[in-house]
């Protein structure tokens, strides 16, 4: 009875004074040995990390960050990191508490750390699908020499089409024209660097049409309209 009327005085002196158990229960779990000396803060197990610098289409950097239990300097660090994909293993060095490092994306990885003294952390496991790309397909080309609907000269027996595309992330690679003398023209030649192609044979008195497309380094692809012009 006495140890009954004793524990509730101390929940009411806690409650009187004020005390934050969600504190209380936070700092008796820092206190539990569970036998690691170094504590994983991110990347977070069992997530999926979108965080990071884009490297590429298929990798990208985020930066690991882990922390001494009792803070101590274990360091020099060892970062093992596994993927489990491919069942490679590599292992980074660091001085500090953090490390940046390139991952493949959309890939599952494991990862620990180990310090000096025979210092150790868990192993988490995460998914770097990585930052999303924001790809924009290029603007349609469109014709600078011939306009369409001009004429060029009837003695013209060849013409040099000149065109010009437009791309909000500057990365056109190439272009495809597309030649002839129906309003649905054939390829003429593919991937073709620049912007304009010389010395196509024409006829006087015949009608040509004349297409774009133009690709880009994502795989974005556009077809500009049906270009014409005659000669003569």
């Amino acid at each position: 009875m006495k140890k009954a009327l004793t524990l509730i005085l101390i929940i009411m002196t806690f409650h009187s004074c004020g005390v934050d158990f969600d504190v209380l229960e936070y700092s008796s779990l820092e206190t539990i040995d569970d036998g690691f000396d170094i504590l994983l803060l991110f990347p977070e197990n069992d997530s999926e990390i979108n965080e990071g610098e884009i490297v590429s289409e298929t990798e990208s950097r985020v930066v690991f960050e882990w922390a001494s239990k009792n803070n101590n300097n274990l360091s020099p660090y060892s970062v093992q990191l596994i993927n489990l994909t491919s069942n490679d293993t590599i292992t980074y060095e660091s001085l500090e508490s953090e490390s940046a490092i390139i991952l493949e994306r959309n890939i599952r990885y494991s990862w620990s750390i180990a310090g000096i003294s025979n210092s150790k952390s868990d192993t988490w496991e995460f998914l770097n699908i990585g930052p999303e790309i924001n790809s924009f397909s290029p603007l349609p080309a469109f014709a600078i020499s011939p306009v369409s609907g001009a004429s060029i000269s009837q003695t013209s027996t060849t013409v040099n089409l000149i065109w010009k595309s437009e791309d909000p992330d500057n990365d056109i690679v190439s272009h495809d024209l597309y030649f002839g003398e129906t309003e649905d023209p054939e390829i003429l030649d593919t991937d073709i660097i620049g912007s304009r192609y010389n010395d196509i044979p024409v006829e006087a008195g015949k009608t040509y049409y004349w297409k774009i497309v133009t690709k880009d380094s994502s795989g974005n692809e556009s077809i500009s309209e049906v270009f014409t012009f005659s000669v003569g």
